[in-house]
């Protein structure tokens, strides 16, 4: 969550799991990030197909009978998603620079419509729908917290930048001003209109399909109703293009280490990524129109949750060092720190609201807190950004001489950070976490049956000259995939 790409500018939490751990772990660790933009991909284009027909129905008075009989024929299948996501999927062939530009102008509208709904609703606003602020018939605190795990893919565009960065301008200067901007609008927006629907409309009575044109509809605001949601039904695509764009991505940086099929790093000469963008769009659109998503959003959430754990440790790694003579120290006190943190996390939840759980809870807590400062004071600053703990050759070290943004006061901040995560897990029913437990399974035997086998590391080891990436020092930028080509899992440098 904090590590923001110091000298690695491509593939998001791959690139950074992969410089610190073992390769099975890679791919276990790793897995939820292709997951995460696939969930969003899907899970947009369901309800942009809902948001449709709700259009169609509520706004323009269009026949239900012949809406509902086309539209949502039933069985859990839904046309509209299979259009969207055909659409998106051809649109992508074409390339990233006509994709930028359709998602550069349709982003704007987007923020100018979340703009008018945010200010519009605020300017309608019942002080009396916010009472009680936090009911109670919701669980209150946890409540919220529940709310704000399961919506957790929500912020994850600012990871999404993160894919494309070797595509970017100049990307170790630009990169971590674009993700904390990203962060800050997107968090501001989200408060904003969150406080702005439910003051319009009570919270009981807040339409989960279309919530803000029902919401002024609700308040005799007709036009604003109609404009909302012919504006949700026009931009809500631009999310599944983005998500689009970024899934042949992290395909790419696991194929590139040999733990997919080959195809999935083929470049073309445009520079496009032609047949992980097949292969995705087609199973995503198969997902999207057929399978309904009642369940996957713990799912999916629980997954990040912890790849973003396993990110902040890496943090931690690269730039903290174990003592002298005391091999693997700071990775153990890491283990042990996150083992704390869940059962922290799973105590204050889920155990008993007696004094005897508090006092547990407690003890958990403060051994969590006295691991993360025993790290920060028993563990040396590294030398160069990476220490001793490099294992690709593909990732360059710093020598120092150039100047990145550099994540304050490590390891305490990423420490609170997986701490933060943890705690945010414990918050999810037990069904998301045994999915995520069977499908880490299902890559595990995958990794043995495939990826062991064809590894890059585990055949000719990670000491190969050059950048697999883009430059760090691209200063004039590329509308191009990467510069490196796998071919059966041997690499050209280009």
């Amino acid at each position: 969550m904090f590590l923001l790409h110091q000298s690695f500018v491509w593939h998001s939490i791959y690139t950074c799991i992969s410089t610190i751990v073992p390769i099975y772990f890679q791919l276990l660790f790793s897995l939820p990030a292709p997951l995460k933009y696939s969930y969003v991909y899907q899970i947009q284009q369901r309800s942009w197909g809902d948001k449709v027909v709700e259009w169609l129905t509520v706004e323009l008075h269009a026949d239900k009978e012949w809406v509902y009989a086309y539209l949502q024929p039933g069985y859990g299948i839904n046309p509209m998603a299979f259009l969207v996501s055909c659409s998106t999927t051809l649109l992508l062939l074409g390339g990233v620079k006509e994709s930028k530009m359709i998602t550069d102008i349709f982003t704007w509208i987007k923020v100018a419509l979340v703009l008018f709904m945010a200010i519009g609703g605020l300017l309608l606003l019942d002080t009396n729908n916010l009472q009680p602020f936090m009911p109670p018939e919701l669980n209150g605190w946890n409540g919220i917290m529940r709310g704000a795990t399961t919506s957790f893919f929500g912020y994850l565009g600012y990871d999404g930048i993160c894919c494309v960065a070797g595509e970017a301008i100049n990307p170790t200067v630009n990169l971590p001003k674009a993700v904390m901007y990203t962060l800050i609008i997107v968090t501001a927006l989200y408060v904003v209109a969150a406080l702005a629907l439910t003051g319009m409309q009570n919270y009981t009575e807040i339409s989960v399909e279309s919530g803000f044109p029902e919401a002024f509809a609700s308040r005799g605001v007709m036009w604003a109703a109609q404009l909302t949601a012919a504006g949700e039904v026009i931009t809500l695509p631009i999310v599944v293009l983005i998500s689009g764009v970024l899934q042949p991505r992290l395909q790419y940086a696991l194929a590139r280490d040999g733990l997919l099929p080959h195809m999935f790093c083929e470049v073309t000469p445009a520079g496009n990524l032609r047949k992980g963008t097949i292969v995705a769009g087609t199973i995503m659109t198969f997902i999207a129109t057929f399978v309904p998503f009642e369940y996957l959003d713990d799912f999916v959430s629980a997954g990040i949750l912890v790849a973003f754990s396993i990110t902040n440790s890496s943090l931690v790694i690269m730039r903290r060092e174990s003592p002298e003579n005391t091999p693997f120290y700071l990775e153990k006190l890491l283990l042990l720190f996150n083992g704390l943190s869940f059962l922290s996390a799973v105590v204050s939840v889920h155990g008993p609201r007696n004094i005897v759980g508090k006092f547990l809870a407690f003890c958990f807590i403060v051994a969590t807190a006295a691991v993360g400062f025993w790290i920060s004071w028993s563990c040396p600053s590294s030398a160069v950004f990476g220490g001793k703990s490099i294992t690709m050759g593909n990732h360059k070290r710093d020598n120092g001489n150039q100047q990145y943004f550099q994540t304050p006061f490590v390891p305490l901040i990423p420490c609170l950070g997986t701490f933060i995560n943890w705690f945010l897990i414990a918050q999810l029913d037990f069904l998301g976490i045994f999915l995520l437990l069977c499908y880490f399974s299902l890559a595990t035997m995958f990794y043995f049956h495939y990826g062991a086998k064809n590894s890059f590391g585990n055949n000719i080891g990670w000491d190969y000259p050059g950048d697999l990436g883009l430059s760090e020092d691209n200063e004039e930028g590329n509308n191009h995939a990467p510069s490196a080509t796998c071919i059966e899992n041997k690499y050209t440098i280009t």
